[in-house]
C-alpha cells in the first residue's frame, strides 16, 4: 500500500518546497490546489490497491518448505495454510469450524465420521471428495519415511471411505490429539495431480484447495500468492495478492515504518510506541499461544542431575526479563504450555527467583563453582537470551551462546540430535519462541520432550509413558487429570525453564483490518478474511466524523 497522510497527524501532509517563494494569496492557492491534487492522487492510488495486494513480514527465513508433508515448522506451516486446507479449522475466537468438513461426529473413541463440502475443487480444477481425504492420509502416514509430522497421529490411522462425500478417520486405539491436530497437521492433497508430479514437483509447484495459490518465489526474498477465484467461499479471498516478504529481524521495522511492508507480525515491544504514533501506522496486541522457553538437555552433561536443572530455574528472574527486556509484552508461565490452551493446569507456579537455593543446588550436585553449557537460540528470542545468560552467569553457569536465524536454527537442531549413549559434543540448552497451532496442552510438551520429537534434546521414558496414557485416555476426567501431571511432571523434573508466555504484537498499515489469530500464527483464512478499509465506517474517515470514536480492538 502507498503511504497516506493519517487524520491523526494531519501535518504529515508534504507542503511543496517550490511554492515557498511565490507570496501572497496566489502561493495560499496554489498550495491548496497542489494539497488537493496530491490528496485526490493518493486517495485513488489507495483505493485502486487497496483491494489488489498486501505485504506481509513473519519471519526473517523463508519456509524450510511449501509440501505439507514435509513441514513441522510454524513458519513454513503459515505459508502452507494459505494454500491448503484441513477438514477442520479454528476461528479467530479459538473455536474449531468447518472448512473443508461441513461437520463431524465422533461415532466411538476410534471412529471420526466427516461429511464433506460438496463443490470443492483444487487450484488445478481436480475435485476433492472423499477419496482425496483417504490419498491425503495414507500418503502422509504410511508411506517410506512417513511424514515428518506423523508423530502427531495414531501410527495406525487410516481414512475409511462411506461415500463420495462422507468418510471415517478410524485409530485402532483412542488418539486424543487427533480432531485438535486436524487443522493445521493434516491437509488435503490432490491424488491425481501429486501421483504425476511426485513430491518435488509438488514443492516447486504447490496445489491444495486453499482461498490463495502459490504464484511466485524468490528465493530469500519473497514469496508471492494470488487469490484462488474459484474458492469455495463466496467472497473470499478480498485482498487479491498476498506477498510474505523475508527480511532480516533487524530491518523489519525500518520496513514497516518506511512502507516497504504493510504487516509486521513479530513486532518487538521496545517499538510500539513509535508505530503507534506513525503517521501511517498502528498496533494489535493479543494474548495468544506463543510462549519462550529453554529446553534443557538431560542425556549427560550437568543437566543430567535434576538438581542442576532445578538450579538454573531458580537462578533467571521473570519478572525482571517481562518487564526490562519484554517491556511488559508477556507473563510469566509454570509449564512450556500457556494459560489460553485448552487443558492448561493453571494450579502449577513457577520457580520463584531464589540465587541462594540455585547455589545450593548447585554445590549439592557437585558444581560449586559452577559449569560451561552449549547453548543454541533462534534469534527471535536473541535479547531474551543474552538477560538470561547474564543471569546464569550469577551463579556459574557459563553459557557458550550460538544464535541463528529461525531456518538455521531448526536445521542446526535436528541434525545434532544424537541417540542416547553416542559420543559427540551436542547442545546441553535450546532456546525458542514458537506458537501452538493445536491450542492444546499437550502439543508443546510432545514437541518439546517426548523422545520420538525431532526437537526433543532430552529423554524420559516415565514422560513418554505418561504421554501415551494421556492419548489413549477416553474418560474426559481421567484425560484432564492426565494432562495435568504431564505438565507437573514437565514442571518438577525440570525439563527447561519457562520463561514466559508472549503476548503477540502486529505492526500494520492504519487501514489494515486483520485479526490477530489465537495460535500466534498467521494460519488458516487469517489472510483470506483480512481486508483494507474503505467503508464508511473506515478509520480513515475518522475526520469525517470528529466526535464518533472508532470502536476498541479486543486485546
Amino acid at each position: 500500500m502507498p503511504a497516506r497522510a493519517n487524520p491523526r497527524h494531519p501535518e504529515s501532509v508534504p507542503r511543496p518546497a517550490t511554492l515557498r517563494s511565490i507570496p501572497g494569496k496566489l502561493a495560499l492557492s496554489l498550495t491548496l490546489a497542489a494539497l488537493l491534487v496530491l490528496s485526490l492522487l493518493a486517495c485513488a492510488s489507495a483505493s485502486s490497491a487497496s483491494s489488489v495486494s498486501l505485504r506481509v513480514i513473519d519471519s526473517s527465513s523463508e519456509p524450510l518448505t511449501l509440501h505439507p508433508h514435509r513441514s513441522f515448522d510454524q513458519y513454513s506451516d503459515v505459508v502452507i495454510s494459505q494454500i491448503y486446507e484441513g477438514l477442520v479449522d479454528y476461528d479467530a475466537n479459538g473455536t474449531m469450524v468447518p472448512r473443508l468438513a461441513v461437520r463431524w461426529q465422533e461415532l466411538s473413541p476410534t471412529r471420526l465420521r466427516f461429511w464433506l463440502r460438496k463443490g470443492v475443487h483444487f487450484h488445478n480444477g481436480e475435485p476433492f471428495d472423499a477419496q482425496s481425504v483417504r490419498f491425503s492420509v495414507d500418503r502422509q502416514l504410511h508411506r517410506q519415511p512417513p511424514a515428518v509430522n506423523a508423530m502427531l497421529f495414531d501410527p495406525g490411522l487410516k481414512a475409511e471411505v462411506v461415500d463420495q462425500y462422507t468418510v471415517d478417520l478410524v485409530t485402532p486405539h483412542p488418539d486424543a490429539r487427533l480432531l485438535s491436530t486436524l487443522p493445521t497437521f493434516l491437509m488435503m492433497l490432490p491424488p491425481k495431480y501429486l501421483t504425476e508430479v511426485g513430491d518435488d514437483g509438488l514443492e516447486h509447484l504447490p496445489n491444495g484447495t486453499g482461498p490463495y495459490r502459490y504464484l511466485d518465489r524468490k528465493p530469500g526474498q519473497s514469496i508471492q500468492l494470488t487469490a484462488n477465484k474459484h474458492y469455495w467461499q463466496p467472497g473470499l479471498p478480498r485482498i487479491k495478492e498476498v506477498t510474505f516478504l523475508f527480511v532480516p529481524r533487524a530491518q523489519q521495522f525500518d520496513a514497516l515504518m518506511q512502507g516497504r511492508a504493510d504487516l509486521l507480525t513479530k513486532l518487538k515491544g521496545t517499538d510500539c510506541l513509535p508505530v503507534m504514533t506513525g503517521p501511517n501506522t498502528r498496533v494489535a496486541k493479543r494474548e495468544e499461544a506463543v510462549a519462550l522457553w529453554i529446553s534443557l538437555r538431560n542425556l549427560d552433561g550437568p543437566f543430567a542431575d535434576a538438581r542442576v536443572r532445578r538450579a538454573v530455574s531458580y537462578a533467571v528472574n521473570r519478572e525482571h526479563l517481562i518487564d526490562y527486556v519484554d517491556k511488559g509484552s508477556s507473563a510469566g508461565i509454570s509449564t512450556p504450555s500457556s494459560v489460553i490452551e485448552n487443558g492448561y493446569n493453571a494450579a502449577l507456579k513457577p520457580y520463584p527467583f531464589d540465587l541462594e537455593r540455585a547455589r545450593r543446588l548447585l554445590r549439592e550436585a557437585g558444581y560449586p563453582a559452577g559449569f560451561k553449557v552449549r547453548a543454541l537460540a533462534s534469534e527471535d528470542t536473541a535479547d531474551m537470551v543474552r538477560a538470561i545468560k547474564s543471569q546464569l552467569a550469577m551463579v556459574g553457569v557459563e553459557m557458550e551462546l550460538t544464535i541463528l536465524p529461525w531456518e538455521r536454527f531448526l536445521a542446526t537442531l535436528t541434525a545434532s540430535k544424537r541417540k542416547p549413549g553416542k559420543r559427540g559434543r551436542n547442545w546441553d540448552m535450546t532456546a525458542w519462541v514458537t506458537s501452538n497451532p493445536t491450542l492444546n496442552a499437550f502439543f508443546m510438551p510432545m514437541a518439546l520432550f517426548d523422545s520420538k520429537s525431532p526437537y526433543s534434546i532430552m529423554q524420559d521414558p516415565a514422560f513418554d509413558q505418561l504421554m501415551l496414557s494421556y492419548v489413549r485416555e477416553t474418560n474426559p476426567a481421567s484425560r484432564r487429570e492426565k494432562l495435568n501431571r504431564l505438565q507437573a511432571r514437565a514442571l518438577s523434573e525440570a525439563y527447561g525453564i519457562y520463561i514466559a508466555q508472549r503476548v503477540q504484537i502486529y505492526g500494520l498499515h492504519w487501514d489494515l483490518s486483520v485479526d490477530n489469530h489465537p495460535t500466534g500464527m498467521l494460519i488458516g483464512r487469517t489472510l483470506a478474511e483480512a481486508f483494507w478499509k474503505e467503508h464508511p465506517d473506515s478509520l480513515w474517515n475518522e475526520s469525517l466524523q470528529p466526535k464518533k470514536r472508532p470502536p476498541a480492538r479486543r486485546p
